[in-house]
């Protein structure tokens, strides 16, 4: 063989090396756009899961939001309906003593328990809106009996509210209501 003949012609093993070469190199090439295809899906994922994960947080802080203010407002409920009983009872001393002007007593008491039943209904407490109702009822007809000047009746009907306060308050201590307000939006 000439030095011209060897460079002509390429060994066999390098003729065969060429077609491995490409398919080697398509092969690559394919992987690497798996990879690639595969890293997008991950990052689609990924923004889909962070998605989700911050909606269900935010609901979350909606919901312990709902909590709070729900659990405040039943404070407040409670504290009314304590300072509320505090002027019946108020006005229930000054009555057995003989102090028959206790319409400034009952007024506050009347007021705190509108405050109650406007709270109360608001949240869903179906039955302190009643007792509230009702107090403040007993409270008109104590104000009525006391501006009669018949102590008596308007002493009974401070019993009847103290009752009923009584019955607001265990209705406030209890939660069954407060599950409902966070259901609903």
């Amino acid at each position: 063989m000439t030095p011209s003949d060897q460079t002509t012609s390429a060994p066999p093993q390098a003729q065969g090396a060429a077609p491995n070469a490409n398919a080697a190199n398509a092969e690559l090439a394919a992987l690497r756009q798996r990879i690639a295809d595969l890293e997008q899906e991950l990052e689609t994922r990924d923004t889909r899961a962070t998605e989700r994960t911050q909606a269900v947080q935010s609901q979350v802080d909606t919901h312990e939001q709902r909590a709070y203010q729900t659990e405040r407002s039943r404070q407040q409920r409670l504290a009314r309906i304590q300072s509320g009983g505090q002027w019946m009872l108020a006005a229930d001393q000054a009555l057995e003593q003989g102090e028959l002007d206790v319409d400034n007593a009952l007024g506050i008491a009347d007021r705190d328990f509108s405050v109650v039943r406007q709270s109360a209904s608001s949240d869903g407490q179906g039955t302190v809106v009643v007792q509230a109702e009702r107090i403040r009822a007993q409270i008109a007809l104590a104000r009525d009996a006391a501006s009669r000047r018949d102590v008596y009746a308007a002493r009974i009907a401070l019993q009847n509210a103290g009752y009923m306060v009584q019955l607001a308050r265990a209705a406030s201590l209890e939660r069954s209501g407060t599950s409902n307000s966070l259901l609903n939006p």
